[in-house]
């Protein structure tokens, strides 16, 4: 027993291991032809992507084909409404222009007639009057010389008796209390001279007030209220005002800007506004006063600002900042330094919607069109320039002929730094003149009193001689659009070979 025991328990260990082994070679044949079938399905896959890819790129093709066909079929359609849709407008627009030119050419004709007319009337009225004021003004001249003559005569006598005695107080030196301080002078002939310009006011008032030149009169009287008025600000203005105001903590600027605030507030009105954020302004001649609130009411994000002073180096660059002395606001500019006169302007063609050339052409000493060419240059198409100076012809100007003043505005020469004194003061015929030549189309050229009001009494001498009346405020504004390249370098109005 214990023999077959042993005989069964090797046949058992013996069929083990052969079925084992047959296991065993069943699993490797399983795994093999496993691995076979994935290898076969991978394969089938990645032939399907490629099939299902080529019929996708196909369908896409397809659908950018029909898409183009679609386009193209929308736009001829659209170009063709279009075309009807202008050629209808383009139609009522000539019947319409037509209809207006018809009115507008009878209207003329009608003007012509009556001003025909009424210049036959003036050249009668104009006769008369110029016969009347011939023997008004001889008449008035020889009263007027007699006066100046016997006030000269005892002015002699008075600067004679003042070297030889050492000045006793007289009529004359009383009129002199009036004369500014810096009228002081050591040199008795100076002094004299400068009493004159009192004297010379006393006789014109005497003539007055003896009825021979009654318009001396209503000069010196109206001198004393011109400026009235010019500071009275609408709600709007008063916080265009206020906002500028902020910004100043120096009281030389503050005394300075006080006497500009009408000046800025009429430049700021008529600045174009910023159409995109992109949009940037170039100010002039700037000293920064107004620069936070160009930002504020005219939308300009960046703003340049360029002035001119004595460096070593050209094209100097430095940040000016201002701070709002209210709130918590605080702006920073580039400031450049360049002269407009000579220099390139240091920035790149078509890089600006606006220029602002505010009260500096009146400073320029030679070239004042190399400036506008410049301006030209920087400015995109269709940009805008903005010029502001004080306007030679106007009622101020004829004021101060009348009276016998230089016509200036700002005639004194600077002894300290001539950039700051007027070079030349223009007319608006000059200025309109200037920037067509720099390849602008003046939109707007208007005056405006912002320094002092225009007198009345000058405004009816000019309608008496049938003069023009108007632009006749004592500062232009001339708001201009480039057109396109510059056409005249010298224009024969501002230059002389």
């Amino acid at each position: 027993m214990s023999r077959l025991t042993s005989i069964l328990r090797n046949l058992r260990l013996l069929l083990t291991r052969e079925i084992t082994e047959q296991i065993g070679e069943v699993e490797t044949r399983l795994t093999q032809r496993a691995d076979t079938y994935e290898r076969a399905i991978d394969q089938r896959l990645d032939e399907r992507s490629v099939v299902i890819d080529r019929r996708l790129d196909d369908r896409e093709a397809a659908l950018d084909h029909r898409l183009d066909e679609r386009e193209a079929t929308l736009d001829e359609r659209i170009d063709g409404r279009f075309d009807e849709r202008t050629r209808e407008i383009d139609l009522r627009l000539d019947e319409r222009f037509a209809t207006s030119e018809t009115r507008i050419d009878e209207k003329f004709i009608a003007q012509d007639h009556r001003l025909d007319e009424r210049m036959e009337r003036h050249e009668r009225k104009v006769d008369a009057m110029i016969r009347q004021f011939s023997t008004d003004i001889v008449e008035r001249n020889d009263v007027m010389l007699q006066l100046f003559e016997q006030r000269l005569d005892k002015q002699r006598r008075e600067l004679k008796a003042i070297r030889e005695s050492g000045a006793p107080k007289t009529e004359t030196a009383a009129a002199s209390e009036d004369v500014p301080e810096s009228a002081d002078d050591s040199h008795p002939q100076l002094t004299s001279f400068r009493k004159l310009a009192n004297v010379t006011s006393h006789v014109k008032t005497k003539v007055a007030q003896t009825g021979a030149a009654p318009l001396y009169h209503q000069i010196l009287e109206w001198k004393k209220v011109a400026a009235e008025g010019l500071d009275n600000f609408s709600p709007d203005e008063q916080e265009v005002v206020n906002y500028i105001l902020s910004f100043i903590d120096d009281p030389k600027e503050l005394h300075y800007v006080g006497q500009h605030l009408r000046r800025f507030v009429s430049t700021l009105q008529r600045i174009p506004p910023a159409q995109k954020s992109s949009d940037r302004l170039l100010e002039l001649g700037s000293l920064s006063h107004i620069a936070p609130a160009i930002k504020k009411y005219s939308g300009y994000n960046e703003v340049h600002c360029a002035d001119f002073w004595q460096s070593e180096q050209k094209s100097v660059f430095e940040a000016v900042t201002q701070k709002n002395a209210n709130k918590p606001e605080t702006h920073t500019f580039e400031l450049s330094n360049f002269n407009v006169e000579r220099d390139p302007f240091p920035y790149p063609d078509n890089h600006f919607r606006v220029a602002l050339c505010c009260e500096l052409i009146e400073h320029l000493q030679s070239d004042p069109m190399h400036m506008l060419w410049e301006c030209n240059r920087v400015l995109e198409q269709d940009g805008w320039l903005l010029l502001t100076t004080p306007n030679i012809a106007s009622c101020r100007a004829i004021e101060g002929l009348l009276v016998g003043c230089a016509p200036y505005l700002l005639a004194q020469y600077n002894v300290r730094e001539t950039v700051d004194q007027h070079n030349r003061e223009y007319a608006p015929y000059e200025v309109g003149v200037a920037l067509a030549a720099a390849g602008f189309e003046v939109i707007e050229l208007e005056t405006e009193d912002v320094w002092s009001r225009s007198n009345p009494a000058i405004l009816d001498l000019l309608k008496q001689v049938h003069i023009g009346t108007e632009l006749r405020g004592d500062n232009i504004f001339a708001l201009a659009k480039k057109t396109g390249a510059p056409v005249e370098r010298y224009p024969k109005e501002l230059y002389i070979d």
